[in-house]
Order: structure tokens, then C-alpha cells, then sequence
């Protein structure tokens, strides 16, 4: 009885040795996931989760909300500076408003007035002093005040004219940069509020919530982890004897457990230096001490699962 134990047990260690996990050249690997963490760039409380474990999500969806009273006031203060900030840029290039134009018409009107009166004065004191009937002394007052009366309409000509000017170039600049720097802070302020709806950037599922409705999100600190459909990869190490047939670009087929199907995979990384075998993969088929790790990249939706041991062999 005891010789028939000791038989079987030889027979069971025989074929474990020869099965190797597959056919003679397949290699034995592992499924390894490359989570996707969504993070909040600022803390803040969770006013409403949009996703559970398990939930497939697309691009652009929300998956949580935080609170932004903070945020949506500081955008209507950044918001009112900028329209400020564009009106005295506005008001700088277009010169003075239509009540100071309609002031400095009006004193226009008045000087030109004034300088009519002061040439018919000075034309008729002429035609008297040359009869003799006034004296020098009130010809000159007369001449004198035709010049001043000239010269108020020449003065109130000019700034009217300056008046319609835009502001020294300099002036302008500055309010311009002004405006923009403005219109900035504005669209900073549009972002971050932005910010406190937390969405998703790719396709994948949810694996884990960290942080549900009700509790506080530091900044930071992963809320959920999401897995891309594109997220997983097979690992496993060749012997350095065949490494050289696992370059990147290669085509590998994947096979699980239980199952006939092979799945397509393609090598996205050698390593670059060789390292002992992993005790956990060390095997009778597999003696060779000295390996290099490979990864391939499996396609998306390849209904693997983090962890799980695969038969990896060239295609």
C-alpha cells in the first residue's frame, strides 16, 4: 500500500513537470492593472456622487460634484473687474464723453461771439479814428481785445480737438494690459470653479470609491480609481536565451484558465537589464535563473482581470 502511495505521488510530481502551465514554449505570466486616481486640485465637501463600484463610464461624465460657493463668488468678483477694467480702456480710447463735447461747443460758440463783436468794435473805432473822433490809446484797447477774442477761439478750437483724442499711447497700454490681465483672472476663476465637478477623461470602469456624498475630499487624495478600457497589460518574464524573440512590437497570444480562446496582445516594453527569477514563477520548465521581464498590452475590453495568471506564447 505504501509502494502504490509512493508511485502515485512520483506519477503526480511527473506530470506536473511536464505540463509546464501549457504547451512546451508558453510562458507563465500575470494580469496587471493601470488604475486611472481622480483627484479634486482643491479640498472641498461632496455635494453628489454620480458613480459605484463597477459603473462603466465615457468621457466627459461626471462623476462627483463638490461644494463651490467659495468659487462662483470669487468668479462674479473677477467677473465685475473685468467689465470695469474694459470700460476705462474703452473710455480711454474714445476721448472725452458727448456731455464735455457739448460744453466745449458751447464755448466755442461764445468766444467766436465775442471775437464777431470785438472785430466790428474794431472796425468802426478805425473808420472814427481816422476822422479824428477817438484817440490812439482806444484804437490799441479795441486791436487788443480783437487778439484776445481771437486767440479764446483758437484755444477752444484746440481742445475741442484734444478732447476727441484717445489718451497718451502710453495711457492706452496700460489699460489694455489692464483689461487682459483682467479677462485672465476672469477665466481663472471660470476654471476653478470648473474644477469642482470632478469627470471622467477616458472610458474605463469604476474599481473603487474612496470618498461618497456627505464627507470631505482633501485635495489631492484619490476619490475613485477608474480602470481604462485600455488599462490592462500581461506580465511575465523569458528566459535570456529568448529574449531577443520579445522586442517591442511583437505579437503574443494571452490564454487563461478554463478557457480555449487566445487573445491578442502586443509587447510594449523589454527590460533592459536581466534579473533572477521571481521565486513565484520559478518552475521545472523554467530553470533558468536569469530573465528579463516583458509586458504586453492587451487590447481594450479583453475581459481579464487584475491579478489573474495567464499562458503567454508567440504568435
Amino acid at each position: 500500500m505504501a509502494g502504490f502511495k509512493l508511485l502515485s505521488l512520483l506519477l503526480t510530481l511527473v506530470l506536473v513537470g511536464c505540463s509546464g502551465g501549457g504547451s512546451p514554449e508558453a510562458l507563465t505570466g500575470y494580469i496587471e492593472a493601470e488604475y486611472v486616481y481622480i483627484s479634486a486640485l482643491e479640498t472641498g465637501w461632496i455635494t453628489a456622487s454620480a458613480v459605484r463600484e463597477g459603473d462603466r463610464v465615457s468621457p466627459g461624465q461626471v462623476l462627483l460634484t463638490l461644494d463651490s460657493e467659495r468659487q462662483t463668488l470669487e468668479l462674479n468678483e473677477a467677473t465685475q473687474r473685468a467689465v470695469q477694467a474694459q470700460a476705462q480702456n474703452r473710455d480711454l480710447r474714445s476721448g472725452a464723453r458727448p456731455e464735455e463735447l457739448t460744453r466745449l461747443d458751447a464755448q466755442l460758440a461764445e468766444a467766436k461771439s465775442a471775437l464777431r463783436l470785438a472785430a466790428i468794435e474794431l472796425r468802426r473805432l478805425r473808420g472814427l479814428r481816422s476822422k479824428g473822433a477817438v484817440s490812439e490809446a482806444a484804437l490799441d484797447k479795441a486791436d487788443a481785445e480783437y487778439r484776445a477774442s481771437k486767440a479764446r477761439v483758437e484755444s477752444a478750437t484746440a481742445a475741442i480737438s484734444v478732447a476727441k483724442l484717445p489718451a497718451r499711447q502710453e495711457a492706452v497700454l496700460a489699460a489694455k494690459a489692464a483689461a487682459e490681465a483682467a479677462s485672465a483672472v476672469q477665466a481663472k476663476a471660470q476654471w476653478r470653479l470648473d474644477q469642482r465637478q470632478l469627470t471622467a477623461r477616458q472610458a474605463g470602469l469604476v474599481t473603487a470609491v474612496y470618498y461618497r456624498q456627505g464627507e470631505q475630499l482633501p485635495a489631492g487624495s484619490p476619490a475613485l480609481a477608474l480602470l481604462p478600457d485600455d488599462g490592462l497589460k500581461v506580465r511575465f518574464f523569458v528566459p535570456q536565451s529568448r529574449a531577443v524573440e520579445f522586442s517591442p512590437g511583437t505579437a503574443v497570444g494571452i490564454r487563461q484558465d478554463g478557457s480555449a480562446d487566445t487573445i491578442r496582445a502586443t509587447v510594449s516594453y523589454l527590460a533592459e537589464q536581466v534579473e533572477f527569477t521571481p521565486p513565484v514563477i520559478y518552475s521545472v520548465a523554467n530553470r533558468e535563473k536569469l530573465v528579463f521581464m516583458v509586458e504586453a498590452r492587451l487590447p481594450a475590453h479583453s475581459q481579464l482581470h487584475a491579478g489573474q495568471p495567464v499562458d503567454v506564447e508567440l504568435l
